[in-house]
């Protein structure tokens, strides 16, 4: 079921329409199939439903659905993992904000004991499942895209803790700072930010110069940001400056 709407969104995003009788022939599913996924997906945000067929919601103003993040960049994603998991010490306590990227982090957390870790995303905790000396905590709150928690539980949860680092990661990246396609996920990136002593954003290069509609703080209130290797934007490298932290050894 879920590669049959992976492939449905993929020739939406790439015709912006099609009707039910296009989709019936390029995924050989029936029509009423179609349909209930057609209504699935549109219940998901990921399409609007017309008069026999359905148009793609993708804008620069909103993200692909985690099915899709979760395949993108793979490489770039595991080299950022490898370089930010030079931040961490044992003993720490640490927030992990959701994220495709910060999932890849968190499998790497095993190497380090007696970690205290606070997130909000269901596919951060699901990778840290086998670090048996961890304590992770999961914020309360509703669940979204059916992999994060998010609202005012969420928050209000997250409020009640101090961590040594904070990671996350953003929708898109200029010289100005970071923007997001959504003000509920941001909102919990600011409430992880202000109870942190040290804040680490995880970029890859395919989100520089990507402006989305919810502005993130900019990169004052930032210490690290890790890509995995230097952006060619001139103005965003000397925004970054010192802060920017593209190679293990970084560390040395």
């Amino acid at each position: 079921m879920q590669e049959r709407r992976e492939k449905i969104y993929k020739i939406l995003s790439k015709k912006g329409n099609a009707t039910v009788q296009q989709l019936k022939q390029e995924v050989f599913a029936s029509d009423a199939t179609i349909r209930r996924d057609l209504k699935q997906m549109e219940q998901e945000g990921l399409l609007v439903r017309t008069w026999g067929g359905a148009v793609s919601t993708n804008n620069i103003n909103s993200d692909p659905p985690v099915f899709v993040r979760s395949k993108a960049n793979i490489n770039e994603k595991n080299q950022i993992a490898r370089i930010a998991i030079g931040f961490m010490k044992d003993n720490m306590t640490v927030f992990l904000a959701s994220g495709t990227t910060i999932a890849k982090l968190a499998k790497m957390f095993h190497m380090y004991d007696n970690l205290t870790v606070i997130t909000n995303g269901l596919d951060t905790a699901a990778a840290l499942n086998d670090h048996l000396s961890a304590k992770v905590i999961i914020s309360g709150g509703e669940l979204y895209e059916n992999y994060d928690l998010i609202g005012s539980l969420s928050e209000s949860t997250i409020e009640q803790f101090n961590a040594d680092l904070f990671f996350f990661s953003c929708s898109g990246i200029t010289a100005e700072g970071f923007s997001s396609s959504d003000i509920m996920r941001l909102n919990i990136i600011k409430k992880m930010k202000k109870n942190s002593a040290k804040t680490i954003l995880l970029a890859d290069t395919s989100k520089v110069g990507k402006i989305y509609t919810y502005k993130g703080f900019g990169f004052e209130d930032i210490d690290y940001v890790v890509m995995e290797a230097a952006p060619e934007d001139k103005a965003l490298k000397k925004a970054l400056g010192s802060k920017l932290v593209a190679s293990r050894a970084f560390f040395k």
